[in-house]
């Protein structure tokens, strides 16, 4: 059973996140900008939870989860910000991020619990962090063409980090798997990847720019600690990808209409 439950994970993590890329090169720019801020990596861990230590627990990481939004918004800055720091092929801003995130994390757990307030905390955090990083000159390289070991690499390395994580639920609080699950799973591996092969610079670029998606992982997080224990966690995450979903579209033709004023203005 172990073994199967092992399985699934690593099938299901792959299948995404291969899939989700793919349908990214098909639709064109605009709707892969969409796709981007799909809620991957906190979808998994928090169904595993779910599905392995009950909806009780998976609720209560989610709640957790919101706060963690918020470190994870930091790790993203303190990486950008510190790769104008280093040579591009320095493995430091990673590490200093990484450290970052802990120490975050560690204080956010230290405050008084507050449910679902962390979501407020998460949409401040996500304003301040696009405020900080906008300014931000983005590195003049070649575009990058992803390689198929790039794609099935981030997959795989996504799927061993669902499962370190979820299996580590074993041991921690549910405040901590929490936090664990709202680390940007796919985007860190991703992030990898590129650093091993281009330097800092594309990562650099991907951590500016992900503000600009957290608000879809807020809305799933939401929902997710809502509703996994009033309807379960297969119709909760069902639901939680609708809403996610939702916000999506409706955060993309929002910006494409303001795209279309700025233009009219011009």
């Amino acid at each position: 059973m172990l073994n199967l439950l092992l399985m699934i994970k690593i099938v299901l993590a792959v299948t995404m996140v291969i899939g989700l890329a793919r349908i990214a090169e098909k639709v064109g720019p605009d709707w892969a900008g969409v796709l981007s801020g799909f809620p991957l990596g906190i979808a998994l861990v928090l169904f595993f939870y779910g599905i392995e230590q009950g909806t009780a627990y998976a609720s209560q990481a989610a709640y957790s989860g919101l706060l963690g939004l918020a470190c994870s918004l930091g790790f993203v800055v303190i990486y950008a910000q510190t790769s104008r720091l280093f040579h591009e092929r320095s493995w430091f801003p990673m590490g200093l991020a990484l450290f970052g995130f802990y120490g975050l994390a560690s204080f956010a757990l230290k405050l008084p619990y507050i449910a679902g307030w962390g979501a407020l905390f998460a949409v401040v955090a996500a304003w301040i962090a696009s405020r900080l990083l906008h300014p931000l000159l983005e590195p003049s390289f070649r575009a990058v063409n992803p390689k198929w070991w790039m794609f099935w690499g981030r997959a795989v390395l996504a799927a061993l980090l669902v499962v370190i994580v979820t299996s580590l639920a074993n041991w921690l609080s549910p405040e901590w798997a929490g936090m664990l699950a709202s680390f940007p799973l796919t985007l860190f591996s991703l992030m990898l990847l590129l650093q091993l092969s281009y330097g800092t610079g594309p990562p650099m670029v991907l951590a500016k720019h992900f503000p600009y998606g957290v608000g879809s992982l807020i809305v799933y997080t939401i929902a997710v600690a809502k509703l996994y224990p009033l309807i379960g966690v297969a119709l909760g995450t069902a639901l939680a990808f609708a809403l996610a979903g939702i916000y999506l579209l409706g955060f993309a033709y929002w910006r494409r209409y303001r795209h279309k004023i700025g233009r009219r203005r011009h």
